[in-house]
C-alpha cells in the first residue's frame, strides 16, 4: 500500500473521530478492563504478557470454538428433515453470521504494539497494518460458508476503505462470497452500536436470520437482531 494511499486512509479515519473516540463501559477482557485512553506503561505490560503466554490466542479459540459449535446447531435445526440438497441449501441460505473485522477477523496488535498501543496508532493500523489473520474466526467463517449460511462483516470503518478493507480479508485468506458493510462516511455518532444494529437489522430482510454476532468490542453486539453473540478478548482498546 502506497504512502499516499495510507495517508488518505488515515485521514478518513480522522474525520470520523476514530483516532480517539470516548469509551463506553470496557469490555471485560484479560488481563484486565481494555483501557479506555492510551495505555499506562503496566497496562501495556499486561497486554504483551496476555499476547506472549498464549492467553489472548487461547481465550479467542474457545469463543470461536463455541461459536462453531452453536453455528453448526443452528444449521442443523434450519435442515432437519429436508432430504433435497438444494432445499436444504436454501434453508441455510437464510441464516447469516455477521462478523466485525477489526481484532475480531484481522488482528492489529503488531502494529499496535509498535507505538505503545495508542488510540492514533490504531487509526493508523487500519490502513497501514500488518494485519495477521485470527485464524479460528477465519475459520468460522470458511464454515458458514461451506454450509450455505450468509457471511456479513459489519465494522465502524468508513465508506471509503471499502476496497483497502476486501484486500486486507483476501491476504488473511478470507475469501467470498460474503457481504461487506461499512460505516457511512455521513455517520458521525459517538457510537457505532445505532449502525451496526441497523445494518444487522437490513440484513435480516427477506426472510433471513442474524443467527450470530461476533466481535472483539461490546459496541459490536449491542443493539439486538442476531440470536446470540460472542464477544473476543480484545485488552487493548475500548470503543464505545
Amino acid at each position: 500500500m502506497s504512502t499516499s494511499a495510507r495517508t488518505l486512509a488515515t485521514a478518513a479515519l480522522l474525520s470520523l473521530g476514530l483516532a480517539a473516540a470516548p469509551a463506553v463501559t470496557p469490555a471485560a477482557a484479560p488481563p484486565a478492563t481494555a483501557p479506555a485512553a492510551d495505555p499506562t506503561a503496566d497496562q501495556i505490560a499486561a497486554i504483551e504478557t496476555y499476547w506472549n503466554d498464549g492467553g489472548w490466542a487461547r481465550d479467542s479459540a474457545a469463543v470461536a470454538s463455541s461459536a462453531s459449535r452453536f453455528l453448526a446447531a443452528q444449521v442443523r435445526a434450519a435442515t432437519r428433515g429436508i432430504r433435497r440438497p438444494a432445499a436444504a441449501r436454501r434453508a441455510t441460505g437464510r441464516l447469516v453470521a455477521v462478523f466485525d473485522i477489526d481484532d475480531t477477523v484481522l488482528s492489529s496488535y503488531a502494529c499496535m504494539k509498535g507505538a505503545g498501543f495508542t488510540n492514533l496508532q490504531r487509526s493508523v493500523c487500519v490502513a497501514a497494518g500488518p494485519h495477521s489473520a485470527i485464524k479460528p474466526v477465519v475459520a468460522l467463517v470458511r464454515q458458514a460458508q461451506r454450509a450455505g449460511v450468509r457471511v456479513a462483516f459489519v465494522t465502524g470503518r468508513p465508506d471509503g476503505l471499502k476496497q483497502l478493507t476486501s484486500d486486507q480479508l483476501a491476504s488473511a485468506g478470507v475469501r467470498g462470497p460474503w457481504t461487506l458493510r461499512l460505516r457511512p462516511s455521513s455517520d458521525h455518532a459517538d457510537s457505532v452500536v445505532p449502525f451496526k444494529a441497523s445494518a444487522r437489522k437490513a440484513l435480516q430482510r427477506g426472510g433471513r436470520r442474524v443467527v450470530l454476532s461476533i466481535g472483539d468490542q461490546q459496541s459490536d453486539l449491542s443493539g439486538g437482531a442476531a440470536t446470540r453473540t460472542f464477544k473476543l478478548p480484545n485488552p487493548m482498546y475500548t470503543l464505545p
